[in-house]
């Protein structure tokens, strides 16, 4: 987004007004714009593919032209990348899922209960990006500049599951025997996987709460029981 301009040293006191205020105006439509491509992408994108879906089709939904889509976006990788990011973020402010008030507070209750709240934080992120991720994911296989995008979010998750188990084991919560590396990687693999999300509600029908009560079950007797050796 451009900032003001600095206009010219002869300009008029009375210009001043005008070029203050239009710039809010001007960011406001920028934001439009913008919100309208991205639920324009990710409607057509899980509609009819990302192969499938041109970014002329995305402009005509949007009602913009092609012009401001590519000035907006410069590609169709860079844009559905971004329908992802709005989709885990739930909005556009900068700041990364980890470092928000929510996921901040999982300690901050009872807790023998933090991977039940864990849980059902995951379920709600789940709810919302399993389909355009997986959607993702599958486009990645073909796609460089997704491909790479795709390994930096995994990346980024692990780190995040990374300093989770790290203080999971700080406050006892792990059994005897597993590592945080181990309780890293159990995360990783369940809560992190939007097909086992997509396949227990979209194909059998269970609700993100139920899918929640089982991801809490499961990483419980898996991180907490105590190992024998």
């Amino acid at each position: 987004m451009e900032g003001p301009n600095s206009g010219s040293g002869g300009a008029a006191p009375s210009s001043k007004p005008s070029r203050r205020y239009s710039t809010p105006k001007r960011d406001q439509r920028a934001a439009a714009t913008r919100a309208a491509i991205l639920a324009a992408a990710e409607t057509l994108f899980l509609r009819d593919g990302y192969a499938r879906t041109s970014m002329k089709a995305i402009a005509a939904r949007a009602g913009v032209s092609e012009k401001t889509m590519y000035l907006t976006f410069a590609t169709k990788a860079k844009l559905l990348q971004q329908v992802i990011q709005l989709a885990v973020r739930g909005d556009e402010a900068a700041t990364p899922l980890a470092e928000r008030p929510e996921w901040r507070a999982l300690f901050a209750g009872p807790v023998e209960e933090v991977l039940g709240r864990f849980a059902a934080l995951n379920a709600t992120l789940m709810t919302r990006t399993a389909a355009i991720v997986a959607l993702g994911e599958s486009a990645a296989s073909a796609d460089p500049e997704l491909a790479e995008y795709r390994d930096q979010a995994h990346a980024e998750s692990r780190a995040n599951l990374r300093a989770l188990a790290r203080e999971l084991n700080a406050r006892g919560l792990l059994g005897l025997g597993a590592s945080e590396q181990d309780a890293a990687d159990t995360m990783y693999a369940l809560a992190a996987d939007e097909s086992f999300f997509l396949r227990l509600t979209y194909e059998c029908g269970w609700t993100p709460d139920r899918y929640a009560d089982l991801l809490a079950r499961t990483l419980n007797a898996a991180l907490r029981t105590t190992r024998r050796s």
